[in-house]
């Protein structure tokens, strides 16, 4: 559900790249933007890595090892979740998102725990993780957003799947028809009709494919172009348009900007 979010607000902050599960190094390393072509120029820090941090924090007995019968104990990698990497006006920045389930998951994990395990233990274990991928990326400029998915609105997150569903889809319909049906979306909305209407319209009076209507419709609410209500009302097509009251990014810019929140 965050993804969904990334996609939707990311092209807003320059987003040209996205992460996942990317391995927080160990031993030290180069920043992620290290080589990248809009990078060129800039004097880019190196991280630390996991073992330093965790030991300048006094947890690193809970760095994760790997251990065999073949060979000696030796470190290994943390995993994140989610690094963006955005552009503004100042050139190319990355944010780092350290996603949970739920708010209480950054204390306490729900899988694998038995009746057996140390939960005191687990929850320093994890606050330890947690602080340790915090410390390693604000090393080199890299802000972390704690994110917990029953934090997120509900009814976005169901309107931006039905909306993603759309997005890649080709729709028959030329320029100047997209631009025709838009406004009379838009000129619908603004006499409380639906969107079913519309198009059911348009599809007898210019023959525009119903079903291609609704790829150009989707599509230009996911690029908002067409702007409608998407966090207290879901986008019933049978129902009346609700025009935008509260924009998504004012909810949700804050997990892209440079700095702390």
């Amino acid at each position: 559900m965050v993804l969904l979010i990334d996609l939707y607000l990311g092209p807003q902050f320059g987003l040209f790249e996205l992460q996942e599960q990317r391995m927080l190094p160990f031993n030290p390393a180069q920043h992620p933007l290290f080589g990248h072509p809009m990078a060129r120029g800039m004097v880019l820090p190196e991280f630390r890595g996991t073992l330093a941090v965790a030991e300048e924090l006094d947890c690193a007995r809970f760095h994760p090892r790997f251990v065999s019968e073949e060979f000696d104990e030796e470190p290994t990698c943390w995993v994140g979740d989610i690094l963006l990497f955005l552009r503004d006006g100042h050139g190319p920045y990355i944010v780092d998102q350290d996603i949970k389930d739920t708010s209480s998951s950054f204390e306490l994990p729900t899988i694998g725990v038995t009746l057996r395990t140390d939960l005191s233990r687990l929850m320093t274990k994890e606050r330890a993780r947690h602080k340790v991928q915090e410390v390693l990326y604000r090393d080199v400029g890299i802000p972390t957003r704690r994110i917990a998915g029953d934090e997120v609105n509900p009814i976005l997150i169901g309107n931006l799947y039905q909306l993603h569903a759309w997005s890649r889809r080709k729709a028959s319909l030329n320029a100047s028809q997209q631009e025709h049906l838009l406004d009379s979306l838009r000129e619908g909305m603004d006499k409380g009709a639906s969107a079913w209407e519309v198009l059911k319209l348009l599809e007898l009076s210019h023959g525009y494919p119903t079903y291609h209507s609704k790829i150009v419709m989707y599509q230009a609410i996911w690029i908002q172009r067409l702007r409608l209500e998407l966090l207290s009302a879901r986008l019933w097509i049978d129902e009346p348009m609700v025009p935008e009251v509260r924009r998504v990014v004012d909810e949700y810019g804050h997990w892209f900007s440079r700095g702390e929140k």
